[in-house]
């Protein structure tokens, strides 16, 4: 289960934070010893200090696995040229711009050909017979294509001459839309770019790492059209292959473990934070999406994109998914500035609970039981005022992880968190992302910060083993992008 949290910052709460407030975080211990205490920096650009950027891969479309039928007969699989760098060109004998950019590309195959290099030019409107009797006239010795409607739609050709790189792994490396004069050398210099294995422009900075350089590395990064609002990571075996989904604007996005578009939602209202909330009785994956302050959970078939609403008594702090029951049976617990409040999985209203007026936030145990932060610092049993902590958690305004001997918590200070089981060196760790635009990784044992990045924009964080290997990778939506990061040395 993976904590979360969220709040209405007051004007208060911002005044604080400018004033230079500690990004505190605090381990409680449940039986009242002295715990560890930690503070997140606030400084951008800390004296002494040596950043190292992050930087995360550039993201590349792949290909689809798809075969070409070729002139005057026989058939091409674009999976074959894998290892070597493939370039694909549509054109067409009545294109004009075809006709100059054509002698171009065959004098390319010539020198290339058999050098890490297969040239493919699919005619877009004739048959094998008349693309064949095409080439030639045009005195062409490459593969000749003939046009399958289903690749055409999904590389998107829109122009002719349309000519696309395809780099050693099957990936989308560059396209060009029509000729101009010249453009051959770019073509060409491209190519041998790409034949060479030249990394230049295969990754992007998205962080500044002030302290634990190397720890984490970025696995994949995928640009996203509107600000991610929010994230989530979902469990292998799901009929779509979804593994992480993004929330931004009217749009839910599905991946796939290694970053691929799975699934395009629309949804009705703006989507917000995520929360996983199992499956329906008739199996149906569910998401919850919230907004903190706002007045109503929306549930969202994952499978569908069917939606209900559930009704909130008052502006919401926080909420999390209580206990493992699938179906109906599945429960929401919520924090609201009237209170603590819960959902059934089919209520249409959340219900405010007696003798919890001043809670504040809301977390799991692994033993399955939530867990209440009320506004005088004591924690105890949702929703029961009876503190099963030996002592208040003074200064603490949020839960965000607890465990069998305690509970973490920190200052408002901190806008996203989640625990993992990140590094090779074992234990857990304790991602959290700050007003302050700090990305910090803690060792949930001692409290020692393990990795510290200035991070801008960072709006949510989740969690999920995308690979297999027993690490879980770190999700990070930021700005308009979604970035994965994983233990370096995979």
């Amino acid at each position: 289960m993976r904590p979360r949290f969220a709040f209405v910052l007051t004007a208060f709460a911002v005044s604080a934070i400018l004033a230079g407030e500690p990004d505190a975080i605090t381990w409680v211990r449940m039986d009242g010893a002295p715990g560890w205490s930690a503070a997140v920096p606030r400084e951008l650009h800390p004296d002494g200090v040596a950043a190292a950027p992050l930087l995360a891969p550039t993201w590349f479309a792949k290909i689809p696995n798809a075969t070409v039928q070729l002139a005057p007969e026989g058939s091409f699989d674009l999976a074959s040229a894998r290892g070597k760098v493939l370039l694909l060109d549509y054109w067409a004998s009545w294109c004009a711009p075809c006709l100059k950019e054509l002698p171009h590309l065959q004098s390319l195959h010539v020198a290339r050909n058999g050098d890490g290099f297969v040239a493919l030019a699919v005619n877009a409107d004739e048959d094998a017979k008349a693309a064949s009797e095409s080439a030639k006239r045009l005195g062409l010795t490459m593969k000749i294509g003939v046009n399958d409607p289903a690749l055409y739609q999904t590389l998107g050709v829109r122009t002719l001459p349309a000519l696309f790189a395809i780099d050693k792994q099957g990936r989308l490396r560059a396209r060009w839309d029509g000729y101009r004069v010249g453009l051959e050398n770019e073509i060409a210099a491209t190519v041998d770019k790409l034949r060479a294995d030249d990394t230049s422009g295969t990754t992007r900075e998205v962080a500044t790492v002030l302290a634990g350089e190397g720890r984490l590395v970025g696995r994949w990064y995928r640009d996203l059209p509107v600000t991610a609002e929010g994230v989530v990571g979902l469990p292998t075996g799901l009929a779509s292959g979804a593994r992480v989904v993004a929330a931004g604007g009217d749009e839910l996005v599905s991946f796939d473990a290694e970053g691929e578009v799975v699934a395009r939602l629309k949804v009705t209202s703006a989507a917000g934070r995520l929360l996983d909330f199992g499956a329906a009785a008739d199996g149906t994956r569910e998401l919850v999406s919230y907004h903190p302050g706002g007045t109503a959970l929306s549930v969202i078939a994952l499978r569908s994109g069917a939606e209900r609403t559930i009704a909130l008594p008052a502006p919401l702090l926080d909420v999390t998914v209580a206990g493992e029951a699938a179906g109906d049976a599945r429960l929401l617990a919520m924090a609201t500035m009237s209170g603590a409040a819960s959902a059934a999985a089919n209520d249409a209203h959340a219900k405010l609970l007696p003798q919890a007026a001043g809670v504040r936030s809301v977390t799991v145990s692994p033993g399955r039981t939530v867990l209440a932060l009320s506004e005088d610092g004591t924690i105890g049993p949702f929703p029961s005022s009876t503190p099963a902590w030996a002592q208040p958690a003074a200064g603490a305004e949020r839960l965000l992880v607890a465990r069998e001997n305690g509970v973490i918590t920190a200052t408002r200070a901190v806008t996203a968190a989640v625990s993992g089981a990140f590094l090779p060196e074992g234990g857990r760790q304790l991602a959290v992302a700050t007003y302050g635009g700090h990305l910090a990784l803690f060792d949930e044992a001692s409290g020692r910060v393990l990795f510290d990045a200035i991070w801008a924009g960072v709006h949510d964080l989740a969690v999920a083993d995308l690979d297999g290997d027993g690490r879980d990778e770190l999700l990070v939506a930021s700005g308009h992008s979604l970035t994965v990061l994983g233990a370096a040395g995979r």
